[in-house]
């Protein structure tokens, strides 16, 4: 079983059109899915700090240095965005998938992973970390912690 096949299994389930982008871990730089975690870290991240960053790219929300709402509330605002096409993709950059205009509704059974759903131009991002429901999910817009989202 692939890392992304429960995720492929719920996109198919709400008859979202999608693309797998990425399949495999690519340490390559250049690599697709390499170059979107480095517009997301520029986005959400930019010159921002929180501990274990190194390990989990959600903590910049945990640890507040970036704005973000948690919950449900997140989860109420990450549904409400407008229908566009959205990236998938997981902390250990095993896959990258492209969802064409829509805004999929993922639940994790198994929380063994941290999974960041973001618009394609990285307008805003929803997380839902591996330590849900004890954190989680966010959402945010990218903002440092002292302005509104």
């Amino acid at each position: 079983m692939k890392p992304e096949d429960d995720i492929v299994k719920q996109l198919k389930e709400q008859n979202i059109e999608f693309n797998i982008l990425q399949e495999e871990y690519n340490p390559d730089k250049e690599s697709l899915i390499s170059k979107t975690i480095q517009k997301w870290k520029k986005k959400f991240i930019a010159d921002r700090t929180a501990p274990y960053l190194d390990s989990y790219l959600w903590h910049i929300f945990s640890y507040g240095s970036t704005k973000s709402i948690e919950g449900k509330v997140a989860t109420k605002e990450y549904l409400n965005q407008w229908k566009t096409n959205v990236l998938i993709f997981n902390e250990p950059q095993q896959y990258l998938i492209e969802c064409i205009n829509s805004i999929p509704k993922i639940e994790m059974d198994d929380f063994f992973d941290d999974v960041y759903i973001s618009h394609s131009n990285m307008k805003w991002t929803y997380v839902i970390p591996h330590e849900i429901p004890g954190m989680g999910p966010y959402f945010s817009t990218g903002e440092p912690k002292n302005q509104k989202i």
